[in-house]
């Protein structure tokens, strides 16, 4: 997120967890997916789609799985960002899908489908669904495979579910596909399976045929690209600084949406190589570009490590060898010779 409107994007967040917070709570927790066969759609765990779900020369770029967000540990979603000069963009069904869940945050709806009763399918910040969609609004949540969930309504392949301009601030909007016989493995995976959308986070673009996979994977930014090109996941990596921590020992199985209640910090590169950092409820997106005298890419910080943010001031890192990680946040100066001996805060896996 541009941290020149991440301050009103707060805002919208807050709206849009209300929104999306069944996803994460209730029968989730502790729990498996039901049987698929007690699902209404149709048992088919090898779902392929056949449509883009937009028209892929009005978007700027996708953000992948795992991309970094204020108030983020995990992006279990990507985001696609629509060009500047385009207004709107049409939203079509990928697949034949079945829609079972629809919220609407006062600024924009989150429709959920099922492809099979293996997969689902969750659109983000949709302005203008069609108007089958928009009916079918409630307040109630569902878990993410909940196989009583009635069909709202079916479409086919190819049909419009709607228009969106995305967000106001970034013209983005999610696109999310779920698999409930396929788990991410994070490097503690207490933190985040008790949050369905972690647990089964998916990359969308990999059930597309050939063809529209690739043109999906061309779009992948923001560029020019620095890392490998890949959908991602979770961005931990074992016995370096990279990835998701936790300023609690204690593994809590029902954390507020895999989020801010523990304060996580995250440090992870973007796909053009800019070191990103975000800390618990703070808005801001700390950066070190590419090329910066200070920059190193987390997955190769080993020891420790200290960061010169484009905003000003510096992150120092130290890892300790039984895994802990000491953080030194300081708003203004530069990076001192050698790690404080006081002043930092320790984090958890």
């Amino acid at each position: 997120m541009k941290s020149s409107w991440v301050t009103s994007w707060v805002k919208n967040t807050v709206n849009l967890l209300v929104g999306v917070l069944f996803l994460s709570c209730g029968s989730d927790e502790g729990s498996e997916p039901p049987i698929s066969s007690d699902c209404v759609t149709g048992s088919n765990p090898n779902v392929t789609f056949t449509n883009s779900f937009t028209n892929l020369d009005d978007i700027a770029h996708i953000e992948p799985l795992g991309e970094v967000q204020a108030f983020h540990n995990f992006s279990a979603h990507t985001y696609v960002f629509i060009k500047s000069e385009v207004a709107e963009v049409p939203v079509y069904a990928p697949v034949d899908m079945d829609l079972v869940h629809v919220t609407f945050n006062g600024t924009d709806y989150q429709p959920m489908f099922r492809a099979s009763c293996e997969v689902v399918i969750r659109f983000g910040h949709i302005t203008n669904p069609v108007s089958t969609i928009r009916d079918a609004v409630v307040t109630q949540g569902i878990p993410l495979f909940d196989a009583q969930a009635p069909t709202l309504a079916s479409f086919s392949a190819g049909e419009r579910i709607g228009t969106t301009s995305g967000t106001v601030q970034a013209k983005s909007f999610d696109f999310g596909v779920y698999h409930s016989e396929r788990s991410l493995t994070f490097l503690n995976n207490d933190r985040f399976h008790p949050v369905e959308t972690f647990r089964h986070a998916t990359c969308p673009y990999d059930y597309y045929t050939a063809d529209l996979r690739n043109q999906m994977y061309d779009l992948f930014g923001p560029k020019p690209l620095a890392q490998p090109l890949s959908c991602r996941g979770p961005r931990g990596r074992a016995g370096t600084i990279a990835g998701p921590w936790f300023d609690t020992e204690e593994v809590f199985s029902t954390p507020y949406h895999g989020q801010t209640e523990f304060s996580p910090l995250l440090v992870a590169t973007t796909l053009n190589g800019t070191v990103k950092i975000v800390r618990g409820t703070e808005s801001n997106v700390y950066r070190t570009l590419l090329g910066a005298a200070t920059y190193a890419d987390p997955e190769a910080v080993t020891t420790e490590h200290c960061y010169e943010m484009e905003s000003g001031g510096y992150f120092y890192f130290q890892l300790q060898t039984d895994g802990t990680l000491r953080v030194v946040r300081e708003t203004s100066g530069n990076c001192p010779s050698e790690f404080p001996s006081s002043g930092y805060m320790t984090y958890y896996r």
